[in-house]
């Protein structure tokens, strides 16, 4: 037979008390990678785009009224310019994306590429408004 633990059990908590280590900028790491610049747009954590992201933000804001879903805070629809070639890359995301019961258009994907590039770029442009440090694409704040 095995011992029962008790639900009231309590355990010390584990506390890290190691020196924190200073930042390394990003720069010095880049030079010692050999790292180019990339032209990927970063979330507010400083990791590139994700599908992911991409699906998380489309659960978010997809509304059903009846027929098609539709985006919360669309106030109407745009006409914006695409190559045949962007359209047939919208909607292969939107078909990476999708799952049963979950079919995004490929409108709706731009919409939230849209969305999510126009937040990232006013966060990166309130940062290079406070400093050097911030522009770097090193915010820490998760809100939008």
């Amino acid at each position: 037979m095995t011992a029962k633990r008790s639900r009231n059990e309590t355990y010390t908590r584990i506390r890290d008390s190691s020196e924190t280590l200073p930042r390394i900028e990003v720069s010095r790491v880049a030079e010692a990678l050999g790292a180019e610049p990339s032209e990927l747009m970063r979330d507010s954590t400083g990791g590139p785009l994700s599908l992911f992201q991409v699906k998380q933000e489309l659960l978010r804001r997809l509304q059903s009224t009846g027929g098609r879903p539709s985006l919360s805070g669309a106030s109407g629809r745009k006409k914006v310019p695409l190559s045949d070639s962007q359209w047939e890359q919208l909607e292969g995301i939107a078909a990476d994306v999708a799952s049963p019961g979950f079919l995004p258009s490929a409108g709706q994907i731009a919409s939230v590429l849209l969305a999510l590039s126009l937040r990232w770029l006013h966060r990166d442009k309130v940062a290079q408004q406070k400093g050097p440090d911030m522009a770097s694409g090193e915010l820490t704040s998760a809100g939008g």
